[in-house]
């Protein structure tokens, strides 16, 4: 405990405040996310639980959620442009945290209206790509030196803190949808995120605030700025691919988990809690992965740079999704497998997370230009679009007679292993092509 204590000594005052503001908006976010899956398709898409509406209601679901998710991502850009050039990154985040609380209460009060609540969920989407980014680049925003080595450290806390907010919540909520109706479920994260606003106001007197300005002429121009990081978004290309496989956790693995034995500890779990597993081993994880398994790989002279940490990040993502397959497949023939074969492929699927999501919000802060933090950040989180939106695509045309409606079963999670050891193959020729690995973790 004394060496936690030290540790955030040599942490800026404002540390604390961003820390468990984010820890709020993330319980707020992944609260009602974690429950999103399995709602659309009980209250929109099979009401009636009608078998021959199986196979698209799983997929309508999967499409608008993931078109939730990318949505959110596509908004980040628009919150850090207009943080770095317009408003700043404090007021950017007060004023679509409003929007956000917004958003919340729309779900709580229309869940029986999909229109309204599909608002709900588009300003919930504007809000948190508004917060997202810009809390994110706070961080190393509160630091004097960028290269301060207490940055990562502080990155850690505050990914750490992440996960707190979404093992809570995605325990508790799928609960209260449970016990209490879905009203209740999607109000609660509403009520949370208005104290994540709260706190960041609170914290304010002691935050270093970057007000937005114009690069100046030894900075160049927008242009100029993205020549000076086109490493960083040659990396940053490759990224798409694994938020597409990744987030499917959230959607895909919900709607199998509620199609397996959910009895795990002599408990009965619901088919939405099994993502907080994820939440949990990334608690475990990071600093296991930052005190133990990187130092020791380090000292057999193997240096773990960002690349090397991403690209082996692409690998444990396929063996994790060979799991998944191999569950799928016996699901098809019937077989109600235990969802201790899911958990496995969560330990690997958040092995994973930590040195891809992790290593990348690292490796976007420390290589982007000093006017264009807001704005690399926000380009990270782009890649989570584009990985989304092509899920939601491919689940809309899956819905349809077309090629893509034979992608059903354990068929549909070999398509994705397939396409995610491509991107890891071309990344790593990439990396060698254009030396990206050349710099070592800060």
């Amino acid at each position: 405990m004394s060496n936690f204590i030290q540790r955030w000594k040599l942490f800026p005052k404002a540390a604390p405040y961003i820390v468990v503001t984010e820890l709020a908006e993330r319980f707020s976010f992944y609260g009602m996310k974690a429950i999103l899956p399995t709602f659309l398709i009980a209250q929109f898409f099979n009401r009636t639980n009608d078998p021959t509406l199986i196979k698209n209601a799983d997929a309508h679901s999967n499409e608008i959620v993931h078109l939730f998710v990318a949505l959110v991502y596509a908004c980040s850009i628009i919150g850090g442009l207009l943080a770095d050039k317009v408003l700043g990154r404090f007021k950017t985040i007060f004023y679509t945290s409003i929007i956000y609380c917004l958003g919340h209460l729309m779900l709580a009060v229309f869940e029986s209206d999909y229109n309204l609540f599909f608002m709900g969920l588009m300003l919930i989407a504007l809000g948190a790509g508004g917060v997202k980014p810009n809390v994110t680049a706070m961080v190393g925003d509160q630091f004097d030196n960028p290269n301060d080595k207490n940055i990562d450290k502080l990155y850690d806390i505050f990914y750490f803190g992440i996960n707190v907010g979404a093992l809570i919540s995605t325990f508790a909520t799928p609960l209260l949808k449970k016990y209490y109706g879905a009203s209740v479920a999607f109000g609660v994260p509403g009520v949370i995120m208005f104290m994540a606003l709260v706190i960041f106001v609170v914290g304010k007197i002691h935050y270093k605030i970057i007000l937005p300005s114009k690069p100046t002429e030894e900075e160049g121009s927008f242009l100029m700025g993205l020549k000076d990081a086109w490493k960083t978004l040659v990396v940053f290309a490759f990224i798409p691919i694994y938020w597409a496989l990744y987030d499917q956790n959230g959607s895909e693995w919900v709607i199998q988990a509620s199609k397996m034995d959910t009895k795990f500890f002599g408990i009965n779990w619901l088919s939405e809690q099994i993502q907080l597993v994820n939440a949990l081993m990334i608690l475990i994880f990071i600093p296991i992965f930052s005190e133990i398994i990187y130092p020791l790989i380090e000292k057999t002279g193997f240096v773990m740079t960002y690349i090397r940490k991403i690209g082996f990040g692409f690998i444990l993502l396929v063996l994790s999704f060979a799991i998944i397959a191999f569950i799928q497949f016996e699901i098809d023939k019937g077989i109600r497998m235990n969802i201790v074969w899911q958990i496995l492929a969560y330990g690997i699927l958040t092995a994973s997370e930590v040195m891809v999501s992790l290593t990348g919000l690292q490796y976007a802060f420390a290589n982007a230009p000093k006017h264009m933090k807001g704005t690399i950040m926000a380009f990270f989180f782009l890649t989570v679009f584009f990985g989304n939106i092509f899920v939601s695509l491919l689940n809309n045309l899956m819905q349809s007679s077309s090629f893509f409606a034979q992608l059903n079963g354990g068929n549909y999670y070999l398509f994705f292993m397939g396409i995610m050891t491509v991107n890891a193959l071309l990344f790593f020729l990439f990396a060698k092509i254009f030396k990206l690995e050349q710099e070592p973790t800060a």
